[in-house]
């Protein structure tokens, strides 16, 4: 199999972005900028699905990335990465597999993802994330927080911020080409060609809207495309749903493969009989106390209360950035 993971949520809780932006906050005299950062984040949601012409689930990357370039010093960026803690298992999951065949395709910035991937053990020209961009000034930011201030929401928000961004930014400011959407579904295409594998092979892991080009995609050439603790935009496009407080949750899908559906049957009918499990995957999840739910998604049925397991999961294991999807 080749696996290609989102970064944020499945291999750490921590939303890079979001932490950025709080550094920037406190260096501004304002506490409140992560939820200024929330903001942003919804208004992404809101652009994706009126289906804004070139722009790509995660582009709120694009949109700070001037005030992230102009505010903090690289070093700092860094630092702020280097304080992320890995999802419960992540770094266990990804020593199992065969490190040829793991990639990442994340919205985070190059800082983010190549110090995570580096932490869990991922091969840095395996890692496929966005460049940010380098500018010297900004002269939006005071307009910006007033629009927050004023709104709170993206959606009582959404004209002021339609009309700052695409009207009056310059658009020199909204050139970071952000790894979300279809370029993640690119990733996808490029490991398929240049190992050549096809996609029915893959196994891709995301949590959010920036993900669901690489699921659908996955999940319709039959390979896994898999919501791990996701949104409801992720459960939509995936085939299979995981609710874990364990990355290594996946690893009896990849033990499975590709017979990985009579599996999710069998381990629903039994309510979860560890016996099904590989002796060292079952002293795992005992040792680790793992705690799954596997959801067959192709069959669309219950979506509710899939939605709903996969977010009491994402909160308890990211706590405030699972509030950010």
């Amino acid at each position: 199999m080749i696996f290609v993971f989102d970064l944020e949520g499945p291999l750490s809780p921590m939303d890079h972005a979001a932490e950025a932006m709080r550094a920037i906050g406190k260096k501004v005299g304002k506490d409140d900028y992560f939820d200024f950062f929330k903001m942003l984040s919804d208004y992404d949601d809101l652009l994706v699905l009126e289906g804004k012409k070139d722009y790509n689930p995660g582009d709120t990357l694009r949109l700070i990335a001037p005030i992230v370039s102009t505010q903090l010093m690289n070093d700092e960026i860094v630092a702020i990465s280097k304080s992320a803690v890995l999802t419960p298992g992540a770094r266990d999951l990804i020593s199992s597999l065969d490190k040829n065949d793991v990639y990442v395709a994340s919205t985070s910035y190059h800082q983010h993802a190549r110090t995570v991937g580096a932490m869990v053990g991922i091969r840095p020209e395996h890692i496929n994330s966005t460049e940010l961009l380098t500018y010297t000034e900004f002269p939006h930011l005071k307009e910006l927080e007033a629009i927050y201030q004023k709104h709170k929401t993206a959606e009582k928000a959404k004209k002021e911020l339609d009309d700052l961004f695409w009207k009056k930014v310059d658009p020199k400011f909204l050139k970071t080409r952000v790894c979300g959407g279809e370029r993640k579904e690119e990733v996808v295409e490029r490991v398929s060609r240049s190992r050549n594998a096809p996609i029915s092979q893959f196994m891709a892991v995301g949590d959010s809207i920036t993900d669901i080009h690489m699921l659908s995609r996955v999940a319709r050439e039959g390979g896994l495309g898999i919501s791990f603790n996701g949104s409801k935009f992720s459960i939509e496009k995936a085939n299979i749903a995981v609710s874990a407080n364990s990355l290594m949750a996946l690893r009896p899908l990849v033990d499975a493969f590709p017979n990985q559906w009579d599996f999710v049957e069998k381990w629903n009918s039994s309510n979860g009989d560890l016996k099904l499990l590989k002796p060292e995957t079952r002293e795992y999840f005992i040792q680790h106390n793992v705690r799954a739910q596997y959801d067959d998604l192709r069959n669309r049925k219950n979506f509710d209360d899939v939605i709903g397991r996969q977010k009491a999961m994402r909160l308890e294991l990211r706590k405030e950035y699972g509030k950010i999807m």
